[in-house]
């Protein structure tokens, strides 16, 4: 419990502008809407009454008017005065003659008798009168309406007496003394209110950063010398909070350059000491290039790469950046060093992948300088071939935006096809049928597109892996074939089936498996011009069990046939490059092939065809035997 109140008392004192502060004001400005809001209710409300009062006094008037028996009312008046009274809530009703005698009422009881005097005003009124009659003696605070009868005032030639109609009513209108003259107080408190909410937000917003910063000091106190991006805060869009960040880095970057200075010192007491040794043995067996470069831009050390690359001489004499003349990739690299020397002969600081298309590579040239000290020219630089790097991610690129358009073809084709038949509009069953027929080829093709994907993405990880039973291998490769014999048709592509009578069952991961045969097929249809014929065969002799798919394409050019099988890799063809294709099916078919312990094997030739052979083990059974 003590805990909890002192992390409640934190929450709300912590801050510069504290948080009850804000929460009291909040209150207040709740409560004055609530109180605007009952107030401009109750104004309504009383305007909305006298408005109704209004149509009351002329309701009575007009009815006063309409009456017009001699005598008693008849029945018909009678009903009449009953309406009346219903309609407009009266608690009492009735015509009074000049005597006081009531002529008619709601209460039959009344009729004919006279009525007390009860309320001051005349019982022969020229015109409307209007009495309030307070609660004292009473239930509740009436209102009494007296209308003179029609023909009343001047006398009637019938002979009816002056009178008139009396109309009781609950008094419910509500004074309105008071209570607008409470609006315009309650709206400039409201208004002050919110006035002090919203500049106590703007100081919250002003000192939040200070708070954070005093936070983080009081926290980290203790390890700020270990851990200077300890003290960083995290609003970055307080103008206080970066200001403070700024400060922060450039006290990490004036101790970095105290270690630095430290280091460029061992650096060079070391570098002095590699005429032999183990030392030298270490850095000249690194495959990056390593120098270090001293005022005046002399060439204190270079290891073996360096000097190869460089071309740097070997006869032990300090070499001048200036003096180097190497030839190609080297070139490239000092020129990137050359330019991060800066005119007071230091240097600066410069990372840059520099490319050399002639040799198809590409090195990373890393400049280091060592501040500080007495050694505020020298600088070390690093130079690293990150060829193999730069292809990786162009490949892997090129990967994304294949998979990408892959992808959306299939897509696209399902929701159209899907959105003509929800439409409603085609009835003929042929045309129906051609939309699933569609849709489902399209899915077919995305499901091997993901299948591959995932396949890749398990064996990248190693953690692929297989479920190996009995397979028929001739019903597995019937079935591959009745797969893609849509795309062989569309292409007029003649498709066959060349198998022994016989095919005795193998073990192997049937998924895995179709997973190959389809893109062995999809690769053999996809570059077989229209008229062309792709041929699948599948024979077992012995421990081997071996499947062909033979196509009469465009064939691969010798110089592509090493690297089709790689990852992301692709044949350098014009027709090849024309083919939507993510450069993963042969790499992840002959990856599966080899976890069963086989392999695929390429024969081909530019412009006469392909065959692909696929070798797997096998174990006879006891029945073949």
């Amino acid at each position: 419990m003590t805990a909890f109140m002192h992390k409640l008392r934190r929450f709300w004192l912590e801050e510069e502008i504290p948080r009850w502060f804000g929460a009291s004001v909040f209150v207040i400005y709740l409560a004055g809407l609530v109180g605007v809001a009952t107030v401009s209710g109750q104004v309504v409300r009383d305007r909305l009454l006298r408005g109704a009062s209004a149509a009351v006094e002329q309701a009575v008037i007009s009815f006063a008017a309409s009456f017009s028996s001699a005598g008693a009312a008849d029945a018909g008046e009678a009903r009449r005065l009953r309406e009346f009274g219903t309609a407009l809530g009266a608690r009492e009703l009735r015509i009074l003659a000049g005597d006081g005698t009531v002529i008619a009422s709601i209460d039959a009881s009344e009729t004919g008798k006279k009525a007390a005097p009860r309320w001051a005003g005349s019982l022969n009124p020229r015109r409307l009168e209007v009495i309030d009659v307070p609660q004292e003696g009473h239930r509740e605070a009436l209102i009494v309406y007296r209308a003179p009868l029609r023909g009343e005032a001047e006398g009637s030639e019938s002979g009816f007496r002056a009178g008139c109609l009396e109309f009781v009513t609950p008094a419910e209108r509500a004074g309105t003394a008071g209570v607008e003259e409470w609006a315009a107080p309650l709206s400039v408190v409201l208004a002050g209110c919110g006035a002090l909410l919203l500049m106590y937000r703007r100081l919250r917003g002003q000192m939040r950063g200070a708070s954070r910063i005093a936070r983080q000091l009081t926290t980290h106190a203790g390890r700020i010398e270990t851990s200077l991006n300890a003290l960083r805060v995290a609003d970055e869009a307080d103008g206080v909070a970066r200001e403070w960040n700024e400060l922060v880095s450039l006290v990490e970057t004036l101790s970095a350059e105290v270690k630095r200075s430290q280091a460029t010192a061992e650096l060079s007491t070391a570098l002095s000491q590699v005429s032999g040794g183990p030392l030298r043995t270490a850095l000249n067996s690194l495959p990056d290039g390593l120098l270090f470069i001293v005022e005046g831009g002399t060439i204190e050390y270079a290891n073996a790469a360096a000097r190869r690359l460089l071309n740097i001489p070997e006869d032990g004499e300090r070499a001048a950046l200036d003096a180097l003349s190497p030839e190609s990739g080297g070139r490239a690299c000092l020129d990137v060093v050359l330019g991060a020397r800066q005119a007071g002969g230091g240097f600066e600081s410069r990372a840059q992948v520099v490319d050399v298309p002639e040799a198809d590579t590409h090195f990373r040239v890393r400049v280091l300088p060592q501040r500080g000290g007495d050694r505020g020219g020298t600088c070390v630089v690093m130079i690293s071939d990150v060829s193999q790097q730069v292809k990786a991610d162009r490949a892997r690129e090129e990967f994304v935006s294949q998979v990408t358009h892959e992808l959306r073809t299939p897509l696209t084709n399902i929701r159209a096809y899907t959105e003509t038949l929800a439409s409603g509009m085609f009835e003929d069953p042929k045309i129906v049928t051609e939309c699933y027929n569609v849709i489902t080829k399209e899915t077919r093709r995305l499901a091997r597109l993901i299948d591959d994907m995932l396949n890749m993405s398990q064996m990248s990880v190693g953690s692929i892996q297989l479920s190996v039973d009995e397979v028929d291998l001739k019903a597995l490769l019937s079935e591959a074939v009745q797969d893609v014999r849509g795309l062989a048709e569309e292409k007029q592509i003649d498709l066959r089936v060349s198998l022994p009578a016989k095919l005795e069952p193998i073990r192997a991961d049937k998924d895995k498996l179709n997973v190959v045969l389809n893109n062995l097929l999809g690769n053999a249809l996809k570059y077989t011009l229209s008229g062309g014929s792709v041929v699948v065969g599948a024979q077992i002799t012995g421990e081997q069990v071996m499947i062909t798919v033979k196509d009469n394409g465009i064939g691969i050019a010798p110089k592509d046939q090493g690297k089709v099988f790689e990852k992301f890799a692709r044949a350098d063809d014009p027709y090849v490059k024309e083919q939507t294709g993510t450069g993963v099916g042969l790499y992840t078919a002959r990856e599966i092939v080899r976890r069963h312990g086989g392999d695929i094997e390429l024969m081909s030739a530019k412009g006469e065809g392909s065959t692909f052979i696929v070798r797997l083990p096998h174990e006879p059974s006891r029945a073949a035997v």
